[in-house]
């Protein structure tokens, strides 16, 4: 039954399940102590892997976010099958799971608690046609990148050629977006402009006095890749515009 609240579903080491429904605000997810009490206590924790705050899920500008609070242990993010360390802070998306590990069985295996996000008012992302990488080298035009080397190159009709100019922030970004579409399968994932807003210079809190950061700053960014990587900035076949959320990057893994 679908969940008319933003929620996380819950799993503990046990297998015993819950809901805990998410407020408008901030969520600190911990354990309990003497001193404090977070607003979603993981319970029990008879070896205390988990740290007084161990995350904290926000809703900011709209994107539901995650971040790590220096845990001990750390916390696993699960999206599409695949498994990362949350590192910073990371906008959450319908169907992801926190992993906090919650428990050791005398064999020394893991158990985790399992919240996952379920978001009644998500945007249904539409589906990507499923191509072949020979379909991919032959076809629609996109970027590949070399991060050892930092270069990114545009392929095009079996033609590769290196893309150069791309500013630091240019950079961050595409390498932000090539990332999502790795955990996605290969195909390019729709990002917030929140979400690439905070990515680019962080959390309001982290901004300079009486400074602020808008979609008009991302525009600008985004303009400027544009110049770059497109052969028609005013046509964008690359960098695409999600109309109300954000933006997609065509790129996919260099067979090199």
């Amino acid at each position: 039954m679908k969940s008319r609240v933003t929620c996380f579903r819950v799993v503990s080491p046990d297998g015993f399940r819950s809901t805990h429904e998410l407020g408008a605000g901030r969520t600190r997810i911990g354990r309990a102590t003497l001193d404090g009490t977070p607003e979603f206590v993981l319970d029990p924790d008879p070896h205390r892997l988990v740290s007084r705050v161990h995350c904290i899920v926000e809703h900011v500008d709209g994107v539901w976010t995650a971040t790590d609070n220096g845990s001990d242990n750390g916390t696993v993010l699960r999206r599409g099958g695949k498994l990362t360390r949350l590192l910073g802070t990371t906008g959450l998306r319908h169907g992801d799971a926190l992993l906090i590990i919650g428990d050791i069985t005398p064999a020394g295996d893991p158990r985790y608690w399992k919240l996952t996000f379920d978001d009644p008012f998500r945007t249904e992302t539409a589906p990507v046609a499923v191509r072949t990488q020979a379909q991919a080298e032959t076809g629609t035009p996109h970027l590949t990148c070399d991060w050892l080397q930092m270069k990114v190159y545009r392929v095009e009709n079996g033609q590769r050629s290196e893309i150069t100019g791309l500013s630091p922030q240019a950079h961050r970004l595409i390498r932000y977006l090539a990332e999502l579409s790795r955990l996605n399968n290969g195909s390019p994932v729709a990002c917030t402009h929140a979400e690439l807003i905070h990515l680019l210079w962080g959390r309001p809190e982290e901004w300079p006095p009486s400074r602020s950061y808008d979609e008009t700053n991302l525009r600008n960014v985004i303009t400027a890749v544009r110049k770059r990587i497109e052969r028609d900035p005013a046509c964008p076949k690359l960098l695409q515009t999600e109309r109300n959320i954000g933006y997609r990057l065509l790129i996919r893994a260099d067979p090199a």
